[in-house]
């Protein structure tokens, strides 16, 4: 899990809308003194863990608008989603959305707390608000207002009656010094062999790491090059305006009107030509009445030519009649050929009536037709098919190019590829070298047990032999009082619940992150740490010399508790990749320790998302993203 954006607006500290946009590695928030940097960690807290309580909310609620204080979170899931929690502070409201990949749009889960608390809890399940504040927030006090511890006296100090002894027998003396340095030497190679074998196995851990994102980061390249190629193929999709589906729309609306209406006229068309086909076309030759007058007009000639008696009277008779005949006939013809012309003129002007509706059609659907004419689309449905599909691969290349970026941090797969073959170089060297220390492994903590008895029998009897006992020791181990505050057994035990990592293979794993942290950030002038008993750090200097952390400086007591902290981190990243947050943590160092240490977490950010609030512009470094907090 990771966060993506944080946005703020009105509350403590934070008047105007602030907002801030994270990526998957290592985060670099510049913002000056006041500028709401632990407003914005606090908010991320409040936002990670939503409960309804007055007092919690409160505290966030800007004295200047207290009306108008809200904040809202965007996460990305271990299950490859995004979600979103907004929070209001002065009306104690929250709700809980998803984000939709298709549409674009968060759509909304959960507006009561009861379920948006547990929501959110399973995103980081195991993890309390206290322990994700007590393991992955760094904060300026965290360090700070622990116990002085007071420093014993020395030797010199010792009471008369105490230097009036006599001195210890030789061999008692040599006896325990002979077994502690072989407990220590024991010891020593112990834990140079854990050291090893943690080494191996986190760089085991990282080489997974890498594995599974150059896998899921292949996918992802062969998934775009899929979406790439579907693009390529629907290229002329590229020309589609924006108003697309409207223009589709209004064309098939205007083309269901076209097909109602020629349908009509197809009717009216077809009945139209069954009325002009059941008057069949006249011809007057053939018509009865042109053939009777025909045939009368001829005998009445043929009475004229052949006088007969009467026939002065028949023959005019017969032409008149004959005359009669063939005008009847030639009116029967007209008459049936202008009434199947009319009907063909109707039909006539109903086909130019259809075809002017197909032209208006076809001009008004122009754009659509160019547009299939593109597309090589047979249909606007295809059209329309062959657009969303345009914009949904594309919708889909470019989201999984952004989820993309946000989880390799712009590392593309030459880089992971060679970055793979190193790390298999380096698990191969350590586990040679594991192998070869493999025989020196014991149980440290029993060795360490061991030496502490041996150590407190020697104490006890140095009264008797004339030495000052706890003084003596005093040099190398101050007395610390109960009830310190730091306790990083504690800390270590929580880290060992939510990340389900024993303790016996915790704590080494721990020490040895931290002490790598602390020869970078001291520039080797510590060379060790180690977790007493006591849960409180012991550090080594380069000349041997082993201090408590009371004795320490308090910017060097900042130092250890921070390597220590950014060990833990470290340590437990390969199981639980939680963001670790830190509010302006390096103020107590030099400018020197504080850019070692800010390198410092650039390293870690390729194992899990940091977050660095610092009102420190200058340690920013020439690769890194630079956000603002105004």
């Amino acid at each position: 899990m990771f966060l993506v954006e944080l946005v703020l607006q009105g509350i403590r500290g934070v008047q105007e809308l602030a907002r801030v946009r994270f990526q998957g590695g290592f985060n670099f928030v510049a913002a000056g003194n006041e500028a709401g940097k632990t407003t914005a960690v606090d908010t991320i807290i409040r936002l990670l863990n939503p409960v309804n309580h007055r007092g919690k909310m409160d505290l966030l609620v800007s004295r200047i608008v207290p009306d108008a204080s809200r904040g809202a979170l965007v996460v990305f899931s271990d299950d490859s989603a995004y979600y979103r929690v907004i929070q209001d502070f002065s009306k104690r409201a929250v709700n809980l959305s998803k984000y939709n990949p298709g549409t674009k749009e968060f759509t909304l889960m959960h507006k009561d707390w009861d379920a948006t608390s547990q929501f959110m809890a399973g995103l980081m399940p195991g993890i309390s608000e206290e322990d994700y504040g007590r393991l992955f927030v760094f904060r300026r006090e965290s360090c700070s207002g622990q116990a002085t511890y007071d420093l014993p006296a020395y030797p010199a100090a010792a009471s008369p009656a105490a230097k009036g002894r006599p001195a210890p027998p030789a061999g008692r003396s040599s006896g325990h010094e002979a077994r502690l340095a072989e407990l220590r030497e024991t010891m020593r190679k112990a834990e140079e062999a854990a050291d090893a074998e943690y080494k191996l196995d986190a760089a085991k851990i990282r080489l997974g790491e890498i594995a599974k994102k150059l896998e899921s980061t292949t996918d992802a390249w062969r998934r775009r090059e899929e979406l790439a190629a579907e693009i390529e193929n629907l290229k002329a999709c590229e020309m589609l305006p924006e108003n697309l589906p409207d223009l589709i729309s209004d064309h098939e609306r205007e083309q269901g009107e076209k097909m109602v209406k020629t349908e009509e006229l197809a009717q009216d068309i077809e009945a139209l030509t069954m009325q002009r086909d059941a008057i069949p076309p006249a011809n007057l030759v053939m018509d009865k009445l042109f053939l009777s007058g025909v045939a009368i007009g001829g005998l009445a000639l043929l009475s004229g030519l052949f006088p007969l008696d009467g026939s002065e009277i028949y023959f005019p008779i017969g032409v008149l009649a004959a005359l009669l005949l063939i005008a009847a006939g030639w009116y029967n013809s007209s008459r049936k050929n202008s009434q199947r012309t009319e009907v063909q003129k109707e039909i006539d002007s109903l086909v130019k009536e259809r075809a002017e509706i197909e032209k208006k059609f076809q001009d008004s659907g122009a754009a659509i037709m160019k547009f299939m004419k593109a597309t090589d689309s047979k249909s606007v449905s295809e059209l329309k098919e062959k657009a969303d599909n345009y914009r949904y691969f594309q919708s889909m290349y470019h989201d999984l190019k952004e989820q993309q970026q946000l989880m390799t941090g712009g590392v593309n797969v030459d880089d992971l590829k060679a970055e793979l073959a190193k790390q298999q170089e380096v698990v191969a060297v350590l586990d040679k070298a594991a192998k070869a220390l493999a025989h020196n492994a014991v149980d440290t903590y029993s060795v360490r047990q061991e030496i502490e008895r041996v150590e407190a029998e020697h104490a006890q009897a140095a009264p008797e032999l004339g030495f000052s006992g706890m003084d003596e020791r005093g040099e190398i181990m101050p007395k610390q009082p109960a009830g310190a505050g730091v306790n990083v057994l504690a800390e270590i035990a929580v880290a060992s619940r939510v990340s389900g990592i024993e303790m016996e293979t915790l704590v080494p794993a721990v020490e040895s992150a931290a002490q790598r942290n602390l020869q970078t950030v001291s520039a080797g002038k510590y060379v060790r740490v180690e977790v007493g008993p006591d849960g409180l750090p012991i550090v080594h200097d380069k000349n041997g010399a082993k201090l408590a952390y009371g004795t320490l400086s308090h910017g060097t007591r900042e130092m250890v508790c921070f390597c220590l902290h950014a060990g833990l981190v470290e340590a437990i990243a390969g199981k639980r990749r939680i963001p670790f947050i830190l509010d302006d943590p390096f103020t107590g160092m030099d400018p020197a320790r504080q850019h070692a240490a800010c390198q410092l977490l650039r390293v870690l950010g390729t194992k899990t998302q940091v977050i660095l609030f610092t009102s420190n512009p200058a340690l920013k470094a020439a690769n890194d993203v630079v956000l603002e907090l105004k």
